[in-house]
């Protein structure tokens, strides 16, 4: 990290482990919309996945809660996974937008760690802390487990056609 810290002068928060976990949370966010695209695809086989990977997020959960209609028919099997993936990634797209437009700001918690600050709504202040981010990270990896279910009973009935 020190090699990365001596490419900037920008103002950066002395915990490495707060920045890997920051790091961690975008890239895995980035990681599993792209796994939602791939998802889509198996099932709707008319999507075009270098289409939806050109979405934002929330287009890419709008085309997820469409192509859960055609899996109710074809794989009423995984719905209730599809529901709970779709919800749980929501949330997290959401709680993806707190941290991407924080700004950076000293720990009410400390006076001294730097951290990023989330104003929401006008009244709602929260701070995007490491609990945060490990929540965040677990949570993802939840919607990746479900994923993963979910392809595989796709894949199987594709494989069964």
């Amino acid at each position: 990290m020190k090699h990365i810290r001596n490419k900037t002068r920008l103002a950066l928060p002395k915990s490495d482990e707060y920045l890997f976990r920051l790091g961690v949370a975008l890239y895995g966010f980035a990681s599993i919309n792209s796994f939602m695209t791939e998802i889509i695809c198996h099932i709707d086989s008319t999507q075009n996945r270098t289409e939806l990977l050109d979405l934002t997020s929330g287009r890419v959960i709008a085309s997820f809660r469409k192509t859960m209609n055609i899996a109710k028919i074809k794989y009423p099997q995984i719905m209730p996974i599809m529901e709970g993936t779709l919800e749980l990634f929501s949330i997290l797209n959401d709680q993806r937008t707190d941290f991407v437009h924080a700004y950076p700001i000293t720990s009410s918690k400390d006076g001294k760690t730097q951290i990023l600050h989330r104003r929401k709504d006008n009244k709602k202040y929260f701070e995007i802390d490491s609990e945060f981010l490990d929540n965040f990270i677990s949570n993802l990896d939840k919607v990746s487990n479900n994923l993963y279910k979910i392809r595989e009973q796709v894949k199987k009935n594709i494989k069964n056609l």
